[in-house]
């Protein structure tokens, strides 16, 4: 970590003023969401934090006016990715950043670790899974995304009902977290689900239930925090631990809460992640 240089005292009519010494600019952070989520829902942690050198980005069919074709062409050959590492790149500089993803947003991050390592200063994931099928629960919306001709139907019309007012985004938010954790999720994410088109999310979702990102961990050495939420229903804690068994530099912390511990427990995951931040993290990347 940089030394904080010390600034002469500025004079003036005579009198010595101190100058605070300019603090080094902290790492960039980059945050990722989690499956049927935009970026959005990282907001409310970053201005607890304070943090203000971040990128938010979305997961393919998450976005505006994204279409189904656009999405499956985005993920023939991996372009969606070489187009996140183009904008983790312009955004950082060329700096390593804190890779931070929740759930399949975690997924994705290991992918990007593995793929552009001089991108990546540590791994930060936080409900996620390595695979999207092998010992997770398969509920009925993974059913319904996995089929072609009842997912093509019903799942516009889950998504119109599940996002046409708060009380029913809050009940749908309560699938994964208390009712009452379910207020904090910010309703601007409601609002930008609302113009994504389903099927584009759909299509990325099916593509999530056919990864498996075992066989590459090995070759992430990177540091990397699996923050694991004690009542994790989606990606039950023993599934999040394998990561440690994969890859080299991994730990674990579980903390209290469910599938979203930065919205349960906001100022525990605040602390949490400071700390992680704090640290130097100046492993190189074997090779």
């Amino acid at each position: 970590m940089n030394a904080i240089p010390r600034l002469p005292p500025r004079s003036t009519r005579g009198r010595s003023i101190p100058v605070r010494p300019q603090r080094a600019e902290a790492d960039p952070v980059v945050f990722l969401p989690g499956l049927f989520m935009t970026s959005d829902v990282w907001v409310p942690i970053c201005q607890t934090m304070g943090l203000r050198n971040r990128l938010l980005l979305d997961l393919p069919g998450h976005s505006t006016g994204e279409t189904a074709a656009q999405v499956i062409e985005m993920l023939h050959g991996d372009r969606w990715l070489d187009r996140m590492e183009t904008r983790i790149a312009e955004f950082s500089g060329g700096r390593p950043v804190h890779l931070v993803g929740h759930s399949t947003g975690g997924l994705v991050s290991l992918l990007l670790a593995w793929r552009a390592p001089q991108l990546v200063r540590s791994l930060v994931l936080v409900g996620a899974p390595i695979t999207g099928h092998r010992d997770l629960p398969r509920d009925l919306g993974a059913s319904l995304m996995a089929h072609d001709y009842a997912g093509r139907w019903s799942m516009p019309l889950l998504w119109r009902l599940g996002l046409a007012t708060r009380n029913n985004f809050e009940r749908t938010m309560a699938t994964v977290m208390p009712r009452a954790a379910a207020r904090n999720v910010p309703d601007e994410m409601r609002q930008s689900l609302q113009r994504c088109t389903p099927e584009a999310v759909r299509q990325f979702g099916k593509w999530v239930l056919e990864q498996d990102v075992t066989a590459t961990m090995e070759r992430i050495d990177k540091p990397c925090l699996a923050i694991i939420g004690r009542n994790d229903s989606v990606v039950p804690a023993q599934h999040q631990i394998k990561l440690l068994h994969h890859l080299p530099q991994a730990q674990a912390q579980l903390v209290p809460g469910g599938h979203l511990p930065f919205v349960e427990k906001p100022q525990h995951f605040a602390r949490t992640l400071r700390g992680w931040l704090s640290l130097p993290h100046d492993t190189q990347t074997a090779g």
